[in-house]
């Protein structure tokens, strides 16, 4: 079997600053790079710059670099939902032909020039490798569904949330509280129809951890509800930083939950989140839907 190895360059702060070589998968390799005018003063050669190699098998459609975007893309919005922080794909190279994925990263592309490796001279500290171990642990149970997932509406749930993350890195308070919104939609909505009720309803139940939480999430997720309206119809209504934590921390719940539902069809989801809802003895039967 042959595969495809292609190389890409991200600005984010991916890797712990420890870390210098790490592998995700055995289609995913991360590598801290450093280039010139990005030192910094405190931590020597640290950046938030990476390298991904991804391997994909060769296939005669020659659709590898979607697969390969697809692949890394799901790994990065993962990342974002674990750590609220954004990243910035910047782009991929031209592919390299592998016999065997353990040779990913051994061969470089070089096609983003005035990068290079960085060399550490101390060891992974062990929290650092804690948290890029979560990740990695949650990716490998989501690796063999990838394209599905990031062709169906989770994925999309997945790109709005990603999408307000950086919204709000930008100052861009407004826009992040609309994309949060869309991707509560995307989660839970199947019915073409007015939505606060719906929505606020169906995230107060998926996004709570304990019965007792669901009304003040409801009642939360229907004020935030209120402020995305005022904002999409022309209103003067400004989101502040706490509406902005309020619906990454919902909305990072309820993705989360969605992710061990996967298997569940959306309708089947909801139904049940209704009956939640109405009735919270059945809250611990949520995870178990039949």
């Amino acid at each position: 079997m042959t595969f495809q190895q292609i190389e890409y360059l991200i600005d984010g702060d991916i890797l712990q600053f420890s870390i210098n070589d790490f592998r995700i998968s055995d289609k995913l390799i991360l590598q801290k790079v450093y280039g010139d005018g990005y030192q910094d003063s405190t931590w020597g050669e640290h950046t938030g710059h990476v390298k991904a190699f991804v391997g994909v098998e060769f296939d005669e459609k020659g659709d590898y670099f979607k697969r390969a975007d697809d692949y890394l893309t799901l790994f990065l919005h993962l990342y974002t939902l674990e750590t609220g922080q954004p990243y910035v794909k910047f782009s991929g190279g031209a592919s390299i032909n592998l016999d065997d994925l353990s040779n990913l990263g051994v061969k470089k592309i070089d096609s983003f020039h005035g990068f290079n490796q960085i060399e550490y001279l101390s060891p992974p500290r062990e929290r650092d490798m804690i948290l890029i171990s979560n990740r990695k642990a949650v990716f490998e149970e989501l690796e063999c569904e990838y394209e599905a997932l990031m062709s169906s509406p989770f994925g999309l749930s997945l790109q709005f949330f990603y999408d307000a993350v950086m919204a709000n890195h930008r100052r861009r308070l407004e826009l992040a509280v609309v994309n949060f919104m869309i991707a509560a939609e995307t989660l839970v909505i199947k019915e073409d129809r007015s939505h606060r009720q719906l929505v606020s309803k169906r995230i107060g139940v998926l996004a709570s951890e304990k019965p007792d939480e669901i009304d003040e999430v409801y009642r939360e997720m229907k004020r935030l509800y209120g402020v995305r309206s005022a904002i999409v119809h022309g209103g003067s209504k400004k989101a502040s930083p706490y509406d902005v934590q309020a619906l990454f921390r919902y909305l990072k719940k309820g993705i989360q939950k969605r992710l061990l539902l996967r298997e569940t069809p959306k309708v089947e989801l909801v139904r049940k989140l209704i009956e939640v809802f109405d009735d919270r003895t059945l809250f611990d039967t949520l995870l178990t839907i039949d």
